[in-house]
């Protein structure tokens, strides 16, 4: 009974589907559910009207005050309302479909764009990229094609259980007993189905995962001659294909479950009818009107039965798209702060961790506004993680974090974005128009604002050099473009978008001396434009800071200062300087021996 319970009140046919129909297009869901009942109701009424047209035939006498001439007048009423009701219902779910494909896919996206960093785990690229593609249609093809069905052979099932009640009670009590039998086999089926869509949806979100992979890393794959012998994406695909195998067999077993279900209870049906007519209790004719109506009944059974098993080939993706929609996202007011110190960024008293391990302890330090902070520290010191939480893709959980001299939290999205320009090692371009992958950074700049941002960051040398030149199209990703061409790109759109504050994770420790010239060259505009945050890897960046904070490896601030003051002092600040020095001396050394 607990099983059957479960299957009954299972949420997913309940309001899984209608949880993720648009609003403006869920009245047509719940309409093309409601037809779907009627549709029921009609085709109950005609299997059970083939027992007194039969018997009005057979015997040419009138059956319930109609002769079988008039019961097939029924018959026609009932034919054409049904002809009707399954177009109207057709239009319906298939309109509510063409809705949710539309209106979800933009909505999963929206979704995604607000939720955390932290959120987001390894594998969820694969994840997405099959939920947006297949399984948002899986879903809207399951929409119209699979709960309604359900729906449809419940009121059939309801119908012809009460009609038959007055017709022989011995069919209806028959009728009434198969129902638990058919939903236990049906409940043992969709188990079947739910594991084998398990297996194949681990294996498959692996899968696309491998081929992202193996598509972001072919620099690195061909570099090492790896591209046949990826054995990540070889080892994913062997996995995927014995998934796919086992979960065959699976819903093999649960529909062959269902389709046992199916014929045991037509043939008790027919042996009912025969014993019924061989006992007296019913004519003979009222025997074969019996038999004729389990075979029917079979019909509507072996239907239902199907599409609860293809329930579970929705299960999965609807999850997925659970899992999206109501996952938290931070909280944001709607009125914009007074911003009481535009430029500055403060830490006070900032403890954060990513779930148990702890990044950053009691951090407190502020930068003044037109100042250049550097921010240093050994690795894993979280020293990116305090510009993530200065654009809050996360919430710390002790102190607070301010910009403009207002709490983060206390910033719509909108406005906070507005005081950053961010600038990362790892840029990424669109796969549009060098011209446009600049502009991007203000939408609403003029052509000479570009222009002119573009050749301080050295971005029309790029242009200069392509055959299109401005109008040529960079790849996806930039990938037409050397990686310090794109980040002198990415320097252009943070001068366009002319924020307060700059957040840069230093790009040029690893660009050659013509990239590094023109991003150096940029930094020096910003600075004299905004409050700049660096995380600093050169030593020549570190020097010409205003202030530098060095973080400790357990994420605590160790020292504060400009460069002579925190030599002068000694203590971390001292060692890393000393470090990178003899780091420096040991390049230079390797380059002349090559040389």
């Amino acid at each position: 009974m607990t099983a059957l319970k479960k299957h009954v009140s299972d949420p997913l046919l309940i309001d899984g589907f209608g949880r993720i129909v648009p609003e403006r297009y869920r009245h047509h869901y719940v309409r093309s559910l409601v037809i779907a009942g009627v549709l029921g109701t009609i085709e109950g009424v005609a299997l059970f009207a083939v027992l007194p047209t039969i018997t009005a035939f057979w015997l040419d006498t009138p059956q319930m005050g109609l002769t079988w001439v008039g019961w097939i007048v029924v018959y026609a009423v009932l034919a054409l309302a049904g002809l009707v009701l399954a177009t109207a219902q057709s239009y319906v779910g298939y309109h509510a479909a063409i809705g949710l494909l539309r209106h979800t896919s933009v909505g999963v996206g929206d979704r995604i764009a607000k939720l955390p960093l932290g959120w987001f785990r390894a594998g969820f690229s694969g994840k997405a990229s099959r939920m947006l593609t297949g399984a948002i249609v899986q879903l809207g093809e399951s929409a119209a094609s699979i709960v309604t069905p359900i729906v449809r052979a419940a009121m059939t099932s309801l119908v012809i259980i009460v009609a038959s009640a007055w017709w022989a009670w011995q069919l209806a009590l028959a009728l009434l007993l198969a129902l638990p039998f058919l939903a236990a086999l049906m409940v043992a089926s969709r188990a079947c189905g739910r594991k084998g869509e398990e297996l194949k949806a681990r294996a498959q979100d692996d899968l696309a995962s491998r081929i992202v992979e193996y598509a972001a890393t072919q620099p690195a794959l061909r570099s090492c001659g790896r591209t046949r012998t990826y054995a990540p994406l070889n080892d994913a695909r062997a996995e995927s294909t014995r998934a796919l195998s086992r979960a065959t067999w699976l819903e093999s077993l649960g529909m062959a479950c269902s389709g046992v279900g199916v014929q045991v209870i037509t043939a008790v049906l027919v042996a009912l009818g025969a014993w019924l007519g061989a006992t007296g209790r019913l004519t003979p004719v009222g025997a074969v009107a019996v038999i004729s109506v389990a075979l029917r009944y079979m019909a509507v059974l072996d239907d239902a039965a199907a599409a609860a098993v293809g329930v579970e080939s929705a299960r999965r993706p609807l999850a997925d798209l659970h899992e999206v929609i109501d996952a938290p996202v931070l909280p944001e007011v709607d009125a914009e702060a007074d911003l009481t110190a535009p430029g500055r960024v403060e830490f006070e008293h900032v403890t954060f961790a990513y779930g148990t391990k702890k990044v950053l302890a009691d951090v407190t330090w502020q930068a003044e506004p037109g100042e250049m902070t550097a921010i240093v520290g050994p690795s894993g010191a979280g020293k990116t993680t305090l510009f993530r939480l200065i654009a809050r893709f996360w919430d710390v959980q002790e102190g607070a974090v301010r910009v403009g001299g207002v709490d983060v939290r206390d910033q719509p999205t909108r406005q906070l974005m507005g005081q950053l320009a961010m600038v990362f090692q790892d840029v990424y371009l669109f796969d549009a128009t060098l011209f446009d992958n600049v502009a991007i950074g203000r939408e609403d700049a003029e052509k000479d604002e570009v222009l002119a941002v573009a050749r301080l960051a050295g971005v029309d040398e790029i242009a200069r050099r392509l055959p299109a030149g401005w109008d040529s199209q960079v790849g996806e990703g930039g990938a037409r473009l050397s990686g310090g061409e794109r980040q002198r790109v990415s320097v252009a759109r943070a001068l366009l978008k002319d924020a307060p504050i700059v957040l840069l994770d230093e790009a040029t420790s690893a660009l050659d001396p013509d990239n590094e010239e023109h991003v150096a060259r940029s930094i020096e505009q910003l600075r004299h434009r905004a409050t700049v945050l660096v995380i600093a890897h050169k030593l020549d960046t570190i020097r010409r800071a205003d202030r530098v904070v060095v973080l400790d490896a357990t994420g605590s601030v160790a020292q504060v200062g400009t460069h002579e003051e925190l030599i002068a002092t000694g203590g971390l600040y001292q060692e890393l300087w000393a470090a990178r020095e003899r780091a420096r001396g040991w390049s230079l050394v390797a380059q002349e021996i090559q040389g």
